[in-house]
Parts: C-alpha cells; structure tokens; sequence
C-alpha cells in the first residue's frame, strides 16, 4: 500500500489510516456532524488535518491462529 494524497480519500463515514504535516499516523474518519472534517476514530470531537491516507489493512484471520 502506498500513501496517497487526502483529497482522494473516501468520505463515506469508513475508517482509514491518515499522516498528517508531522507525519504521525492516526486512524481517522470523515464525518458530516456539525461541520464536515476529519475526526479521530475513538476520539471525541478533535479535528485533524491530514495530508495524506491509505486503507486499513485486513484484519488477521481468527481461524489461521498458530
């Protein structure tokens, strides 16, 4: 996966994976609440300003357990 710029991310409430200006990854989502900006998964009303974003990965698969 490689980064990608903001504007072309999806803006449908889905989660993704954001860097911002000091390139700190944080889980992010777009919501329409209020104002339309970025909001941080788990976070109660912090905006951020992302620049950049890939898709979340899978997660593992329970049944491929070792």
């Amino acid at each position: 996966m490689t980064w990608k710029p903001i504007d072309s991310a999806p803006r449908d409430g889905r989660a993704i994976l954001a860097a911002d200006r000091g390139h700190t990854p944080i889980v992010v989502y777009w919501s329409d609440w209020l104002e339309a900006h970025w909001q941080p998964l788990g976070q109660v009303w912090r905006e951020v300003d992302p620049t950049h974003w890939m898709p979340l990965p899978n997660p593992p698969d329970p049944c491929a357990a070792s």
